[in-house]
């Protein structure tokens, strides 16, 4: 077993591929912690695996080790509105590309366009059909997923446990090193 653990956390059986299945020719770099199995891809892989999973934790490898990488500095954008893979002829950017989705797996920082086409939904409700419950109803720049409300409230009928302390423990998934500062936001 803990041959098998330390495997993982390394390029285990990947380094033997020269190529991505896509056979592009961007190197091997990335994998998915939430994915099924631990294949390496190439970025415009990964962003294309990604477009239906948003939210999920990225790996790219460094030479020695992974580090996790967002898919938005990755260069994955996310337009709702829509159904994925139609064209937003009138998209509307979150404010200051700055939105922030607060998931079981962590926090995370996304690119985030809103429709802005003339039958278009308003903001909020055009988060709510993504299953994104937003933190208000002007302008928001913070969801969470309805996946997350649903395990808080299941927590709190057995543990008890406090919303401080469970947010804290995103936090913690997000990134248990406290290097990077979490994103804080009081709306």
């Amino acid at each position: 077993y803990l041959d098998e653990m330390i495997r993982l956390e390394g390029h285990s059986d990947e380094i033997a591929r020269e190529t991505c299945d896509c056979k592009g020719e961007e190197p091997l770099l990335y994998r998915c912690r939430d994915c099924f199995g631990a294949e390496m891809v190439c970025c415009a892989c990964v962003l294309q695996w990604h477009a239906h999973n948003p939210l999920h934790r990225v790996e790219e490898w460094c030479g020695t080790f992974f580090v996790q990488v967002s898919l938005k500095l990755l260069g994955l954008h996310i337009q709702l509105g829509h159904n994925l893979g139609e064209k937003c002829y009138n998209p509307e950017s979150a404010t200051g590309n700055d939105f922030v989705v607060i998931d079981i797996h962590g926090i995370h920082e996304i690119s985030l366009d809103f429709c802005g086409c003339e039958m278009a939904q308003i903001h909020y409700k055009q988060l709510i059909r993504a299953r994104w419950f937003p933190a208000t109803s002007k302008k928001p720049q913070t969801a969470t997923t309805f996946a997350l409300m649903e395990f808080f409230h299941l927590l709190t009928f057995k543990s008890k446990v406090s919303t401080y302390k469970f947010y804290h423990s995103i936090a913690r998934q997000t990134d248990n090193t406290s290097t990077t500062p979490i994103r804080v936001r009081l709306y």
